[in-house]
């Protein structure tokens, strides 16, 4: 996969809830964003603002895409209220929604390692390669933004979606290995822009 098949994209990770403070996986189970994450979804409304003006970049030539679930449709809101003209319509698309981590979603790290030791030592390897039970692996997610990619992203776009979604974003636009990949989180205080193969960060 080459970066050149893919357009600009302007990245918003979800602001945090609960779930994360915690560290608890959290996957595609429909957890609301807290106070704190409000607070990150309006500054990063302001900061893309900002960016796009930066860029001279008009909004309203982008398309702007989201993740069905209700944190990134309230960090999308949110985003979008950092501008004072109207915008174009949000499409939601189920590709974008957060990597599923099957059995394994609402509990934590430690209650993995305590009641299932083999997927625990799996994952120590290698985050990127473990299946969790009834879940996801980062290369399926990478094949469904993959398609994402090739039916919605036709020009310049901004994405608000998940942690693993920009993480398997960043595998595919600049060709960085998942073992590259394993121990970068991504902040939900920045507006990541992804041009040329390259990941910029753009935030206080």
């Amino acid at each position: 996969m080459s970066s050149d098949q893919w357009p600009l994209l302007y990245f918003i990770r979800h602001g945090q809830t609960d779930w994360n403070k915690e560290q608890r996986f959290q996957g595609q189970r429909d957890i609301p964003l807290n106070e704190h994450g409000r607070a990150q979804a309006d500054q990063n409304g302001l900061t893309l603002r900002a960016t796009l003006d930066q860029h001279q970049i008009d909004p309203n030539e982008l398309d702007w895409f989201c993740s069905p679930l209700g944190r990134t449709r309230e960090t999308m809101d949110r985003v979008r209220k950092g501008f004072e003209q109207p915008l174009p319509e949000v499409v939601f698309d189920d590709r974008l929604v957060e990597i599923s981590f099957g059995d394994f979603e609402g509990i934590l790290l430690s209650e993995i390692e305590r009641d299932h030791p083999n997927d625990f030592a799996t994952r120590n390897k290698s985050k990127w390669n473990h299946l969790p039970p009834n879940g996801e692996n980062y290369d399926m997610l990478v094949e469904r933004l993959d398609a994402f990619r090739a039916e919605r992203l036709t020009k310049p776009s901004i994405v608000v979606a998940h942690g693993g979604v920009a993480r398997a974003l960043r595998r595919l636009l600049t060709g960085l290995s998942g073992a590259d990949l394993d121990q970068w989180m991504p902040q939900q205080d920045k507006v990541m822009r992804f041009k040329d193969g390259e990941i910029e960060f753009f935030g206080s």
